[in-house]
């Protein structure tokens, strides 16, 4: 307008819309419509091409088109609001549905197309669809229109879609006095405007299918897109647009944007982000705020937000709130749906199942299923798998501001008894080595009976971390003894499944609540399986600490059965230390007590971990029979986990007494029972046994296979001690191959990792001493052997005492020291023989040789 008075002497322009200089200027027998020229005009959101005049100085006929830069792109009418320039993001989105129309558009075979574009509150789906608009205006020349149907726009109630219609019409040109009354018509007459045109329609913020239905062009060409909290189901052929929060990278691109800033610590922004729940209107806001405020940073912005106890209400900026957003939302669901969003809120996980949210709202779950799906549908709830939902971190914190409308104090209770009930009904199914604490548990209402194993261990795999997050948060909530309860019954699966960092997580949370609250009747069971996964951790000190605590616990409450238990993981975890005297006085007052108990299933349990011990200290033919002892026991119980130990500790002594064969038909069993089990610790040990049994056969191919399958698993458990077990295996393997700096760099892995285990330390040296003695870069052989002689002899180790021995011996003889190799040589046959090992073949051979060698050196 300011251009056109500048190039007029006069001082009046007149300019009107597309659809006023369409319908009445060039009809008009008063103005020339030639002397009237097209200009772009955009005012607030909305951007338009108008016609303009100067009666003063009327433009020459023929310059009614804009020219240059000036020119538009389409011919129609377009009332398109303004393309945000700070637009962030969303390139596959907007990329995948302006190929699939242009691509269309562009063959002609673009039918009549809807594309609706959803998502939550604040996810920017007016700001998407409009860029998409701009980009595929070109393909629709007859004009490009905008309409706000205010599905949930603060102080309006939705359009109607009669009066939407009206509206339409009348933009089209259509007089106020011919558009029909009812809606059928209006709906007819608009479709009848449409024919054979190309028009891009945007209806932004529906409510729903039945507000769009009728809107809809009924002739191939056009394009509708439609804006919308509400998934629309039931729009014919819609595709839909689901807008996710932006990635962390966008997120923190759009805030920059709005800042007009670049000097941001990174960290404090990606921080501010996560705060913001990386939603564009909570970065929109928060970005206005530090725009606004020079002397605030992102690190004090996210630093307040982190401790805010309301952090949605802190999201605003002037009277724009994320709250209020949510509200529209909120007031739309029916009494039961918000009585369900408000409860789901108090669920301390990231993802809620449909039983559980039942048991929350205290309803069945088949009511319960169908106001999961409104609330998903009405984007309050994201569904993550079927059945499985999850609410955004800005969706819960505004739940959460709901307590006040009719809150419920029994919710989270009835959520830690069907969780109660359904963990120890899916953990009938997984195997212990012993007995457990029985923990008695009513079935709520709704709750499901697991009917295969199969089908229990998938549901606490995917319940696995909700269960940890109602564990620890119950704890502190004054939930203690269910929290206890739930951590006692989940922890079998966690220990089988290889979960030690979770299970050790649990109890540590579980036992300093206890301590705090002086609660000494739940202790007793926590200590004990924290003992438990301390051994499996490595931590066998910290762990014998929390087993004597336990056993003292359960004799102080007279709970025999539990101090029985608790006897047995001590003498397990003394075995461990390499302090073997005390792992069998342990071991033996611990299956005394079972057999006074008349508990078979304990009695196994000690007899197995007495045949660990007995192998350890090189008492094979005790091991193997306190070892089928308890495979019998075990398989009358019917119980895997049990057989599969047992199976490992007598193959072991068949492999030790070099029945090779016999020992690899045995670990095969105890691989396919780990697999069946899920057990991988288990696996993991029957890999590293086949191992030695295929190099001892000269297999090295198949050794490799089954060390490196083993170390994998072992390193993924976090089980040093295990990894390091087949590092060390690994090393010797090379050595036999000849890839002797391989076979250095495995070894002297396993060193570390091996730390303070005296046992594996000595295997370990003699391993070093043997590389060492072929290959001199690897040490001194002498110094190898003699400390793998001194480790042993000092815990017990026979095995290891012998191969020490031997070793020296021939490393005195390379010497040409005759007398004192033939010494250390009858010393290890000596042990050999009495452990009934094959080694002692090898040092007969040796021995024989040094004698003749010998009497040839004196002749």
């Amino acid at each position: 307008m300011k251009t056109a008075l500048a190039e007029s002497p006069g001082t009046l322009a007149l300019i009107v819309s597309t659809w006023f200089f369409d319908e009445v200027v060039r009809s008009s027998t008063v103005v020339d419509p030639s002397t009237f020229r097209p200009v772009h005009v955009a005012v607030k959101e909305t951007a338009t091409v108008g016609w303009i005049s100067l009666p003063d100085h009327p433009y020459p006929p023929g310059s009614g088109e804009l020219d240059g830069e000036q020119r538009p792109s389409v011919s129609g009418r377009s009332t398109l609001p303004r393309d945000l320039p700070a637009f962030t993001g969303r390139g596959q989105e907007l990329a995948e549905l302006t190929a699939t129309v242009s691509t269309a558009a562009g063959q002609g075979t673009l039918g009549m197309a809807v594309h609706v574009v959803d998502g939550m509150p604040g996810i920017g789906k007016t700001t998407f669809a409009v860029r998409a608009a701009y980009q595929l205006a070109p393909y629709f020349p007859d004009g490009q229109v905008f309409l706000e149907l205010h599905g949930h726009s603060p102080g309006q109630a939705p359009v109607d879609p009669g009066d939407a219609l009206a509206s339409l019409l009348l933009l089209w040109g259509v007089p106020a006095i011919a558009i029909p009354a009812g809606l059928d018509d209006r709906a007819r007459l608009w479709r009848e405007k449409l024919a054979g045109r190309k028009i891009l329609l945007l209806l932004d913020d529906a409510v729903g299918d039945e507000q769009v239905r009728p809107l809809l062009p009924g002739s191939p060409g056009s394009l509708v897109l439609v804006t919308s909290r509400r998934r629309l189901e039931s729009v014919a052929d819609a595709g839909p647009v689901s807008l996710p929060t932006l990635p962390p990278p966008d997120a923190a691109a759009m805030f920059e944007r709005y800042t007009g800033t670049r000097g941001h610590d990174p960290r404090a922004v990606a921080e501010l982000m996560a705060m913001c729940g990386y939603l564009p209107l909570a970065i929109a806001l928060t970005a206005g705020r530090l725009r606004n405020h020079p002397c605030w940073t992102p690190g004090q912005l996210a630093d307040d937000l982190r401790c805010s106890r309301n952090r949605i209400t802190m999201l605003r900026a002037g009277n724009r709130t994320v709250a209020a957003a949510f509200d529209l939302s909120y007031r739309d669901l029916s009494p039961d749906e918000k009585r369900l969003f408000r409860r789901l809120g108090l669920h301390p996980g990231t993802r809620i199942e449909t039983r559980a949210a039942a048991a929350l709202d205290g309803e069945e779950p088949e009511p319960t299923r169908d106001r999961l799906d409104a609330l998903y549908l009405n984007h309050l709830l994201e569904e993550v798998a079927p059945g499985r939902y999850r609410l955004h971190d800005l969706t819960r914190a505004y739940s959460l501001t709901l307590d006040g409308e009719g809150g419920d104090d029994k919710a989270f209770e009835r959520l830690l008894d069907y969780y109660l009930y359904a963990v120890r009904s899916a953990t009938r199914f997984v195997a212990t080595r012993g007995p457990r604490p029985e923990i008695a548990a009513e079935a709520p209402a709704g709750t499901h009976e697991f009917e295969s194993e199969g089908e229990a261990i998938a549901w606490l795999s995917a319940e696995r971390a909700e269960l940890g997050a109602c564990i620890t948060y119950a704890a502190v909530h004054d939930h203690l003894h269910r929290a206890a309860e739930l951590a006692v019954a989940l922890h079998p699966y966690l220990e089988q499944h290889g979960y030690w960092h979770d299970a050790h997580r649990i109890d540590q949370a579980v036992l300093a609540a206890e301590q705090a609250a002086g609660n000494l009747t739940d202790e007793a069971a926590t200590r004990a399986d924290l003992g438990r996964v301390r051994s499996l951790l490595g931590d066998h000190p910290a762990a014998v600490e929390d087993l004597l605590r336990a056993r003292d616990l359960y004799a102080r409450s007279g709970d025999r059965l539990g101090e029985a238990a608790a006897l047995t993981e001590i003498g397990f975890a003394r075995m461990e230390l390499c302090e073997y005297p005390e792992a069998i006085e342990y071991l033996t007052r611990a299956r005394a007590l079972y057999e006074r108990l008349e508990n078979p299933f304990g009695i196994a349990g000690a007899l197995g971990s007495l045949a660990s011990v007995q192998f350890r200290i090189g008492r094979h033919d005790a091991a193997r029979a306190d070892g089928e002892r308890a495979l019998a026991l075990y398989v009358e119980l019917g119980n895997r986990l049990g057989e599969a130990l047992s199976l490992l500790c007598i193959g072991c002594t068949y492999g030790v007494c070099g029945d090779f064969a016999g020992a690899i038909g045995i670990f095969d069993q105890v691989l396919s029972l780990s697999r069946e089990l899920g057990d991988r610790y288990t696996e993991a040990r029957a890999l590293n046994n086949l191992g030695r049994m295929h190099f001892e056969l000269g297999n090295h191919g198949k050794a490799d296979s089954c060390y490196s399958s083993a170390q994998l698993i072992y390193s993924r458990l976090d089980s040093r001690t295990r990894e390091a077990v087949a590092l060390n295996n690994l090393g010797r393997l090379h050595h036999a191959c000849g890839n002797f700096r391989l076979s250095l760099r495995y070894l002297q892995r396993a060193q570390v990792l091996f730390g303070d285990d005296r046992a594996w330390q000595a295997e370990n040296l003699n391993n070093l001493g043997g590389l060492a003695l072929a290959w001199p870069e690897a040490g001194d052989p002498g110094a190898f052997y003699r400390q793998a002689l001194d480790q042993s002899r000092a815990i017990g180790i026979r095995l290891q005492e012998g191969r020490a021995l031997e070793g020296l011996g021939r490393y005195a003889l390379r010497g040409a020291d005759v007398a004192d190799g033939v010494a250390r040589l009858r010393e290890a046959l000596a042990v050999f023989e009495e452990l009934k090992a094959p080694e002692a073949k090898a040092v007969r051979t040796a021995l024989a040789g040094a004698v003749v060698s010998a009497s040839l050196a004196s002749g």
